[in-house]
């Protein structure tokens, strides 16, 4: 399978269209990011809250969840290396708020949290993630030049991790042989194939 139709196939399990940053870098490729700039870039309570949001947007069930396929290893270095200075900012400022959120909730941090409660914040931060794209969409539909209605909209916190982690999840080794049916080297084409219940979509790389 080509590059790009491993990015539209993505796109489709994410429900959604790609963010510029991330269809740009799984098209591209990124720079190589030491483990000295990651390492400045997050502190260690970051990653581990990376870690944990990764896990519970793919948990690990009868197939190996995010930690296990090193989903939070590559946001941290997409993010490094793929997006801009403004959306780590507004990345890990939306983690700093995450954690404020946690506090004034449930008078604990987010990694105290139980996973009722963290799910809970995170379905707050979900709904205001799609609040904000929607207004910005409006926005750009009502906008009074070309320039503003194709400007790139600023993606929330909640936007960048989830689809980091679903990209992160089904490009990995772990996604597409174990949470995908994998087939290196696929037979003949056929464009309609009823499948069973319960059966795996395909992963062909």
């Amino acid at each position: 399978m080509k590059r790009r139709e491993a990015v539209y196939k993505i796109g489709a399990l994410m429900g959604t269209s790609i963010s510029a940053p991330l269809l740009f870098s799984l098209l591209n490729g990124c720079t190589t990011t030491s483990s000295d700039r990651v390492s400045v870039l997050y502190t260690e309570e970051q990653k581990e809250l990376i870690a944990e949001i990764a896990e519970l947007i793919i948990p690990a069930t009868d197939t190996p969840g995010a930690k296990e396929a090193k989903v939070p290893e590559f946001i941290m270095l997409m993010l490094a290396d793929c997006y801009t200075e403004a959306d780590r900012k507004r990345f890990l400022n939306g983690l700093n708020e995450l954690e404020q959120t946690a506090e004034k909730k449930y008078d604990r941090s987010f990694l105290e949290c139980d996973q009722n409660q963290q799910l809970t914040l995170l379905t707050l931060e979900e709904a205001s993630s799609n609040a904000s794209l929607e207004r910005q969409e409006k926005a750009r539909a009502q906008a009074a030049t070309q320039a503003e209605k194709e400007q790139e909209p600023e993606l929330p916190f909640f936007a960048i991790i989830k689809e980091l982690t679903i990209a992160g999840y089904f490009t990995s080794e772990i996604g597409a042989t174990k949470a995908l049916a994998y087939e290196a080297v696929p037979g003949h084409f056929r464009g309609s194939e009823p499948l069973k219940p319960g059966q795996k979509a395909w992963a062909v790389i």
